[in-house]
């Protein structure tokens, strides 16, 4: 089994600024401010600053990339356990941490994914969820980062399929796939899905706009599981469908 796994880059970066008044009887008179500081051209390392944006806080760029490096053992080993279930899988995942100040996962949720297996996606979740992650400063923080697999051996991979190839049956099911979304309130639901020869869902993958989306997820591979799709053929096919 073969996978190959990349790594995005880190996202967080702000500014913190602090004002100290100074006043007072009988101080000494004033003496000629200093010149001010060169605008920062952008040479200086920006990410040792803390930031702070509302409850957003701070978190140190190298040490974010260091911890998901870290997991992506772990990560893998997930996409193998998926991979004995579908020999074909593979695609992108990219997720999205909120870390409390304690540097534990307050929730992860999936933001974009081709997977096409929410057993895997799950899995990795509960990698992330279940690490310790750099302490944010001035409040909770934000961590993204992106992963790719790679199908292993001479697999043949599944044909590419439009949305427009999934037939009335899907067609008639956006109504209760609408629901699904407006029922958990999240903005929008990505669904990865592959067709097996006799038209049935072999597996479902689910990435949405926000944390929300992952009540919807349960619901959403109800619906397409049960569908009746056109036959891909003699191999499966693989499709993407957005839902919102």
């Amino acid at each position: 089994m073969r996978a190959s796994v990349g790594v995005s880059g880190p996202l967080v970066a702000a500014l913190l600024a602090l004002a100290a008044p100074g006043c007072g009887a009988g101080a000494p008179p004033p003496v000629e401010a200093a010149p001010a500081a060169p605008a920062d051209d952008g040479s200086k390392h920006r990410a040792a600053a803390p930031t702070v944006e509302g409850e957003i806080g701070g978190l140190d760029d190298t040490k974010v990339k260091r911890a998901f490096e870290h997991l992506s053992g772990q990560l893998t080993a997930c996409f193998g356990k998926g991979a004995e279930r579908i020999a074909y899988l593979a695609g992108d995942v990219r997720f999205v941490v909120r870390i409390a100040g304690d540097g534990s996962a307050r929730w992860a949720y999936v933001k974009d994914s081709t997977l096409g297996d929410r057993d895997t996606e799950v899995c990795m979740l509960d990698v992330l969820k279940a690490a310790s992650w750099p302490r944010p400063l001035g409040g909770e923080g934000l961590a993204e980062n992106g992963f790719s697999f790679d199908a292993g051996g001479d697999e043949r991979p599944p044909v590419a399929w439009s949305p427009d190839q999934l037939g009335p049956a899907y067609k008639r099911a956006k109504g209760a796939l609408g629901k699904c979304r407006k029922q958990a309130g999240t903005r929008s639901i990505k669904a990865t899905l592959y067709v097996d020869t006799d038209g049935k869902a072999k597996a479902v993958g689910v990435a949405s706009a926000d944390e929300k989306g992952d009540a919807a997820a349960g619901c959403v591979i109800d619906v397409l599981k049960a569908l009746k799709l056109p036959s891909p053929g003699s191999y499966a096919s693989k499709v993407s469908v957005t839902i919102e």
